[in-house]
């Protein structure tokens, strides 16, 4: 097994940390702040921070320090315009499909573990299955660019997504009644249908967000 070293274990955690929202501050963004949090030195968290900088989720700026990017009202619809385009699109297109047998039953693993986090009220377990139930409708439909597309998302996706519950607490398990209404109609070829119901769908999410 290989041995993880110090700049990946920084790196993880604190991805980690900003995606969950643990990391909501521009205030805990100091290397004193990060040295106590972590137990490490500066120099595998100054590598940590500069990979997740390249990857989008803090700012850099010379005399400036750190930062969390700031999401616009506007880029949050736009975010949820692009998806309801996408996965509107890709649900459609399934549902014309016969599903093979071993990605009926992932769905089916994944739709359980989501009942049973919304039941547990574990709003970051159920955000990851949240995030990887729609990733897999794209992989399923198998078209490298769509797959691209969301797996280019799926830091912003699971932020937003993590966000719209912990903004409205009854929305747990909506969603997961969502995600499986829209599972079954996608077995039973009601194309549009499930295009409405996905639509629907993350067209709650964004209200939830810009309103």
């Amino acid at each position: 097994m290989a041995t993880i070293t110090l700049k990946e274990k920084a790196y993880e955690q604190l991805r980690a940390y900003i995606l969950e929202g643990t990391i909501n501050s521009n205030d805990q963004l100091t290397e004193k702040y990060l040295v106590e949090l972590l137990q490490m030195s500066r120099t595998p968290i100054r590598s940590a921070l500069e990979k997740l900088a390249a990857e989008g989720l803090l700012n850099i700026a010379p005399n400036k320090g750190l930062s969390l990017p700031e999401l616009s009202l506007q880029r949050v619809a736009d975010f949820f315009d692009f998806r309801i385009a996408l996965e509107g699109h890709i649900v459609q297109k399934l549902a014309n499909r016969k599903l093979p047998p071993e990605e009926i039953a992932w769905f089916r693993a994944n739709l359980l573990i989501q009942e049973q986090t919304a039941a547990q009220h574990d709003y970051l377990a159920f955000t990851h299955a949240d995030s990887e139930f729609h990733r897999r409708l794209a992989i399923v439909y198998d078209n490298s660019e769509m797959v691209q597309m969301m797996d280019n998302l799926q830091d912003r996706l699971f932020q937003m997504a993590l966000k719209v519950l912990r903004k409205d607490m009854n929305r747990i398990e909506m969603s997961y009644r969502d995600h499986l209404e829209i599972f079954e109609l996608i077995l039973e070829g009601n194309a549009a249908e499930a295009s409405r119901r996905m639509v629907e769908h993350l067209a709650y999410g964004a209200r939830i967000l810009v309103l």
